[in-house]
């Protein structure tokens, strides 16, 4: 790992004011290594994106959902910006994003893009947002949800929950366990 942050920190220590593209090479590198010291090492190889997105990207462009709705679209199954309309990913590889994590970001993106905010709008006053009710309440286990609480599956309590319907059930379950795998990836 430290041959990857070398080849990211450009050999400037002669020079007295860096321009843009080696501040932009050293703030890659250093976000590597804060990346790979605070990323959760439990049973997770990969980086919560979720919290990759709130510490690299919230301050300018928000709640990644709101923004993939917003300033986002999908064409053809493919995720565009309003910038950035052939390749999208090349713009994130240079965009303070580590090249392994690029596409989990886009494809975090476009399922936001393609979900409508319903969790935000309906269940955000009780339970905040989604990626921090994952953290807090749901866990995986063999590709289902459980509640941490209570130990059973998280489908029985949002059949009694609410007076939700089947069909709201199923959209919950699947957002949850999308989210869930954003959050403790494999």
């Amino acid at each position: 790992m430290l041959l990857v942050l070398l080849n990211y920190w450009p050999n400037t220590w002669n020079s007295k004011k860096p321009d843009k593209r080696i501040r932009h090479a050293r703030l890659k590198a250093m976000t590597i290594l804060v990346v790979m010291i605070l990323a959760p090492a439990a049973d997770a190889d990969g980086i919560d994106l979720h919290w990759l997105w709130d510490d690299r990207c919230n301050e300018c462009h928000g709640h990644a959902g709101q923004f993939s709705r917003q300033f986002l679209s999908v064409t053809n199954g493919q995720l565009q910006g309003r910038h950035h309309v052939r390749d999208l990913r090349r713009f994130m590889q240079n965009h303070y994003l580590i090249d392994s994590e690029v596409d989990a970001v886009y494809n975090m993106l476009l399922a936001q893009a393609n979900t409508p905010a319903r969790f935000k709008l309906e269940c955000s006053s009780c339970h905040d947002n989604a990626a921090r009710f994952v953290r807090q309440s749901l866990e995986l286990r063999d590709g289902l949800l459980y509640s941490r609480q209570s130990n059973q599956p998280a489908r029985l309590f949002l059949n009694h929950h609410r007076a939700l319907e089947p069909d709201e059930v199923e959209f919950y379950i699947k957002l949850l366990t999308r989210v869930a795998h954003e959050v403790y990836r494999p």
